[in-house]
C-alpha cells in the first residue's frame, strides 16, 4: 500500500503534467480549413479574450473549457502540500512544537526497557562492589593525576562541589527547561514536552544502569583512596569507610553530564526550540559544561582520566542513540512491510519482544 506521501507526490506531479498537456492543447496551431467549406470552431462560443487575460508580452491566455489552471503560473512541485501535512499553528509564544507524526513515539517497550533499567539501577545501588578491588592507574592515569589534581583538601572540595553542581545543571536541563518550561509551558505544546521527557528519562535510565553494572564489577578504587587514613584524607569518613571508595570506573557525573548534554543538541536540532543561533549556542554551552564536570572529577581526585574518558564515551552514545531511535524512526502506513514494528507477546512462562524489520 502506497504512503499517503507518495500519494500525494504523484497526484501533484500527475495535475502538473495534465496542467502542461492542456496549455499544449490551447497553443496548438488551429486546423487548416478546407478550401470552400465554411468552418466552426468549436471555441468559437467561447468568452472573447480581455485586457485582464493578457500576459506580460501581450499574448492573450487561453479562454474556455481547455484554459490551464491558474497554479502552472509555479512550478509544478511547488504544489505539494507541505503546509497542510504540517501547517504551523501558532501559540500564545510563536510556532508550536510539534511531534512530527512519522517519528516514533513512546512505545510498550520503551516502558519496559526504562523499567527494567531502573530496576537494575537500584539493584547495583544495594549491591556492594566486588570484594577483590582494582588499585591504581592504568596507561596515563598517573601522570594526568600528578598534573591535574588540586594541592589542597579545601580546593579538591571545592572542585567536587563544583561538579556537582554541573552535573545537576545539565542533568535536569532536558527534563525541566527543554521538555517543561520551553515546550510545554512557554510554547504550549503538551505532546512534544512529553515524548521529549519520557525519551530523556529512558535515556537516563540506561546510563545509571550501565554506570552501576559497571563500577560494582570493576570495583576500582577511587585516586584518594589511596591517602585514606592520612592528615590528608582521614579514614573515618564516608569516602573512606562507604563503598563509595571503590566505585572509581566509570565516572557517573561525566557520563550523566555527556547524556545531558546530548539530549540537549538533539532536541534542540530536531524540534528548533529556541531557532539559529541559540540552537547552536545551547549544545555548545552543554557540551563544554559536560567537559567541565570531567575536569572537575580528576581535579577533586575523584576519578581517574580514564574513569572520565569511558564516562563521556557512555553519555555521549546513549544520550544521541535513545533520541534519534525516534527521531529518525519511521512509522509506516499499516500492513506496510518495511516497517519497524515491535510488540510484547507471551513466551514460555514469561514475557518477550517480538517484531518485524
Amino acid at each position: 500500500m502506497p504512503s499517503p506521501a507518495s500519494t500525494r507526490l504523484a497526484l501533484a506531479f500527475f495535475a502538473g503534467a495534465m496542467g502542461l498537456a492542456s496549455e499544449a492543447v490551447a497553443h496548438a496551431a488551429p486546423p487548416l480549413p478546407e478550401p470552400g467549406v465554411p468552418q466552426e470552431h468549436p471555441l468559437d462560443d467561447a468568452r472573447a479574450p480581455t485586457k485582464a487575460d493578457s500576459k506580460g508580452d501581450g499574448e492573450p491566455k487561453p479562454t474556455g473549457p481547455f484554459a490551464p489552471p491558474a497554479s502552472l503560473d509555479t512550478n509544478p512541485v511547488d504544489l505539494l502540500p507541505r503546509d497542510t501535512i504540517y501547517p504551523p499553528i501558532s501559540g500564545k509564544h510563536g510556532e508550536l512544537i510539534r511531534w512530527r507524526p512519522e517519528w516514533s513515539r513512546f512505545s510498550t517497550a520503551d516502558w519496559i526497557i526504562t523499567g527494567t533499567a531502573a530496576a537494575i539501577t537500584i539493584g547495583t545501588a544495594i549491591i556492594p562492589p566486588m570484594k577483590k578491588h582494582a588499585y591504581g592507574g592504568v596507561l596515563f592515569d598517573e601522570s594526568a593525576r600528578n598534573a591535574l589534581r588540586l594541592p589542597t583538601t579545601e580546593g579538591r572540595y571545592a572542585a567536587r562541589d563544583s561538579s556537582d553542581v554541573l552535573l545537576s545543571l545539565e542533568a535536569t536541563w532536558p527534563f525541566f527547561v527543554d521538555a517543561v518550561i520551553t515546550t510545554w509551558w512557554y510554547r504550549q505544546s503538551s505532546d512534544a514536552a512529553t515524548q521529549m521527557a519520557l525519551v530523556d528519562g529512558e535515556a537516563l535510565s540506561i546510563v545509571t544502569a550501565i554506570q552501576g553494572v559497571t563500577n560494582t564489577f570493576a570495583s576500582r578504587e577511587r585516586p584518594y583512596g589511596r591517602i585514606c587514613g592520612t592528615a590528608e584524607q582521614p579514614g573515618s569518613t564516608i569516602d573512606c569507610e562507604g563503598n563509595v571508595r571503590y566505585r572509581s570506573f566509570f565516572s557517573g557525573h561525566t557520563a550523566f553530564s555527556f547524556m545531558g548534554a546530548s539530549l540537549i543538541c538533539v532536541h534542540h536540532m530536531k524540534l528548533g526550540l529556541l531557532g539559529d543561533p541559540g540552537d547552536t549556542i545551547a549544545c555548545v554551552t552543554a557540551y563544554a559544561g559536560a567537559a567541565a564536570t570531567g575536569a572537575f572529577r580528576v581535579m577533586g581526585d575523584m576519578h581517574y582520566v580514564t574513569d572520565v574518558l569511558v564516562g563521556a564515551g557512555v553519555g555521549t552514545l546513549v544520550g544521541l542513540g535513545v533520541p534519534l531511535l525516534h527521531y529518525r524512526r519511521v512509522n509506516l502506513a499499516p500492513g506496510d512491510k518495511s516497517a519497524v514494528d515491535v510488540h510484547v507477546v507471551p513466551h514460555g512462562a514469561g514475557l518477550g519482544l517480538a517484531g518485524t524489520f
